[in-house]
């Protein structure tokens, strides 16, 4: 009834008040004899060398009383690992609370703010994140290096974290669409770290990645992955393209308050249409193309930025064979536009434009990994944000990394 953990119930389950006047089920259990004398980081059956003072853990709940199992550990004599508590099969590692209790902490604190859970299940607020990393440490360390097996096509990008131009690398499994590893910081020495962690089988296996143009991401692969393909996300392609449009629609705005022919706020024909100009042009609005009409009526350096860029984002939709010449046109009116930002996009188009037709006949994107970042800025907003990033990146394996994480009793 109870639904007890893997022991055996030694004396008569007693109720006690805790400090603040509400009942505790007390139960005295210990482990099955076959699990005595474990050590608790390796599993091996070790002999005994005292025995602690009686400990508890927290369990479920029965209805709104708190269970809690009572049990004085042994220490043992490991070979390995010296002296150390002995392994209780109810509980990880260095935890007050039994697994199927921090399963129940976890599941909801995937969806919900810390705040909510706590209040929810009765655990300090600060507990619940250590509690989700155990879950998800436990979790991912039954699926052991299969995490990596069968990699084939990867995405990696970097998402900002907190302020300050704090970041995360996040890899992604393109195939399975799982988060299959994440790290604090960004640059060619985290990603180092990804593939460290990886066998020269698999990384032999991978045959694709994908990512902006950071050239970290060029030299690891390069390093690393000699025979993959790098492909960049045609997403990061157009943005930069939209970026330099923006930075010459600011420049003009700015150039129009000097002279004094800028109206004002939203209705100065150039600061108001930003969202024209970035808009893909099947989804205008009858006032937006009204604004777009202004632009190229009254500025022709930004109507032509605007063109360069549009005609970026149709090669981008075009097969590689009708792709290869127009880029490469493209790279060169840029380059000979006179228009600052573009010039220098056309350099760097027309450096990565193997990459490009590469990207356009792969079809591949960081779309799915695009998505997961959504998802992890979502999960900082749902829990106004994450001193220890260690239980932010266990929060994002358990929701995006392929965890089976489920209630307990519900396997």
């Amino acid at each position: 009834m109870l639904n007890l953990p893997a022991n055996v119930v030694t004396g008569t389950p007693r109720i006690e008040k805790d400090r603040i006047g509400g009942d505790l089920v007390i139960v005295p259990v210990r482990p099955y004899s076959r699990d005595m004398g474990r050590c608790a980081r390796c599993g091996e059956h070790d002999r005994p060398y005292d025995r602690l003072p009686a400990r508890r853990w927290r369990h479920l709940d029965i209805g709104c009383t708190r269970l809690l199992l009572e049990h004085a550990p042994q220490r043992v004599d490991c070979a390995e690992h010296g002296v150390t508590v002995a392994m209780v099969p109810w509980a990880r590692r260095q935890s007050a609370c039994t697994r199927d209790f921090e399963q129940r902490v976890a599941w909801p604190g995937v969806h919900a703010p810390r705040s909510a859970v706590s209040r929810l299940i009765r655990v300090d607020w600060k507990s619940v994140g250590p509690i989700c990393r155990r879950v998800a440490d436990d979790l991912r360390s039954q699926r052991g290096a299969g995490l990596f097996d069968h990699l084939r096509s990867i995405g990696v990008d970097e998402t900002g974290c907190r302020k300050g131009h704090t970041y995360m690398t996040v890899v992604v499994d393109h195939d399975r669409g799982h988060v299959i590893w994440m790290h604090d910081g960004r640059g060619q020495k985290v990603f180092d770290l990804f593939f460290q962690a990886l066998t020269p089988a698999r990384r032999e296996s991978i045959r694709v990645v994908t990512g902006d143009g950071a050239r970290w991401i060029d030299e690891c692969v390069f390093r690393w992955c000699p025979m993959a393909e790098r492909i960049l996300d045609g997403f990061h392609i157009v943005s930069r393209a939209t970026d330099a449009l923006d930075k010459v629609r600011t420049a003009a705005w700015r150039e129009a308050r000097k002279t004094g022919t800028a109206g004002k706020g939203a209705k100065d024909p150039v600061k108001g249409a930003r969202r024209a100009l970035l808009k893909d042009p099947g989804r205008l609005t009858a006032g937006q193309k009204a604004q777009l009409e202004c632009v190229a009526n009254t500025n022709e350096t930004l109507w032509e930025a605007y063109k360069l860029k549009e005609r970026l984002r149709m090669i981008l939709r075009q097969t590689a064979g009708e792709a290869a010449p127009m880029l490469r046109q493209w790279a060169a009116d840029a380059s000979l536009s006179g228009i600052k930002e573009f010039s220098k996009l056309g350099e760097k188009i027309d450096r990565r434009r193997f990459d490009i037709l590469r990207t356009i006949r792969s079809g591949l994107s960081n779309a799915r990994l695009e998505a997961v970042n959504n998802r992890i800025k979502t999960t900082i907003k749902i829990g106004y944000g994450y001193r220890n990033l260690d239980n932010l990146i266990a929060l994002v394996m358990l929701k995006c990394g392929g965890l089976n994480l489920q209630l307990p009793g519900r396997q």
